[in-house]
């Protein structure tokens, strides 16, 4: 990629939309300037004009204008990010150095019409079904002509597997409101069992109404600092839903001391974008509920001592913002 002094990098995001990936990128457009670069955050499937109401209140500190897809300069000099979930925003433009963020895998896979496709066949072979039916797609998606930059470790063996070598690392960091950890106690915590209900509710759902008397807490309609301080509380949260990235949910309870159990779908099943023992990751089979009731069990009861077996995954989560940084500059910041 060919970074001058004056190219623009447009980095591709839903407007106003408040979810991990839509504040990675605004984190990314704030980082290349901050390093002297030129980045604008690149809004579609925006339906108001006014910056107010366009730019999500949770990002403003992040971006203070923003772009639309007519705004773009389609020159040679400049670049756009396209994230997963919308490679087909390339079409609108001839020029520009063109790149494909993968932030998750399965929702690329979900966007495109893949579900049924990943569940007969695993997701890489249901890649390689797209070649029939989205020619156009697949050429922009596994084309080592487009630099491919992964989020997690996930999506690497997922481009690796497809045939892409031409991939970089540009991973992700929690909010500031997680980093902070001088606020972090690991006494008289309250035996909460956080869950997310917008991720794997099914089997979550049995997981309760098998074992009732537990304090299942959702994590639902919070500010960042809300989520914040009933994690600061709590014990454990689980997660059994498909982690189509390195998600952070599960970094935000570990930092701020919980005992993480998950499944093994999508990034959980790898030990790099959740490095926690084997022993907190159990598939989410009927089978398993009493297992995974017991690992519950073990760390409401022996909290003080189990919450040790998260330190490594607490040192990897706080070293993230500098590797950003790193990344950003590598891929970047080298010619600025």
């Amino acid at each position: 990629m060919n970074i001058r002094k004056n190219t623009i990098i447009y980095v591709g995001c839903p407007a106003f939309n408040k979810t991990g990936g839509t504040e990675l990128a605004h984190q990314l457009v704030r980082e290349i300037n901050e390093l002297g670069g030129h980045a604008k955050i690149l809004y579609y499937d925006t339906t108001v004009k006014n910056n107010a109401e366009t730019v999500n209140p949770a990002f403003r500190n992040y971006v203070d204008s923003y772009s639309i897809i007519k705004d773009v300069d389609d020159v040679a000099d400049n670049v756009l990010v396209a994230p997963e979930i919308n490679i087909q925003m390339l079409d609108n433009f001839d020029n520009i150095q063109k790149v494909i963020w993968w932030m998750s895998v399965d929702n690329f896979l979900k966007t495109n019409g893949f579900s049924n496709a990943v569940k007969f066949y695993g997701r890489f072979k249901a890649v390689k079904l797209l070649l029939k039916r989205r020619i156009s797609i697949l050429k922009k998606t596994l084309s080592n002509d487009i630099l491919h930059l992964y989020q997690s470790e996930y999506a690497r063996e997922f481009l690796a597997n497809n045939g892409i070598s031409n991939s970089k690392r540009l991973s992700d960091y929690l909010n500031s409101v997680y980093l902070d950890t001088a606020d972090v106690s690991f006494e008289n915590r309250e035996n909460n069992v956080l869950y997310n209900p917008k991720k794997g509710i099914d089997f979550t759902q049995k997981l309760i109404s098998a074992y009732p008397n537990y304090n299942w807490v959702p994590i639902q309609n919070m500010s960042n600092t809300e989520v914040r301080s009933l994690l600061l509380r709590s014990k454990v949260y689980i997660d059994f839903g498909n982690h189509p990235g390195k998600d952070r949910f599960p970094r935000e309870a570990a930092i701020s001391g919980c005992c993480i159990i998950t499944g093994m779908d999508g990034s959980a099943k790898n030990n790099v974008d959740i490095c926690i023992p084997k022993k907190y990751k159990i598939k989410a089979e009927d089978k398993n509920i009493p297992r995974i009731i017991s690992v519950v069990d073990d760390c409401l009861q022996s909290y003080n001592t189990k919450i040790d077996d998260f330190s490594q995954y607490r040192k990897v989560i706080l070293l993230e913002k500098e590797n950003f940084k790193d990344d950003v500059k590598n891929i970047f910041a080298k010619d600025f």
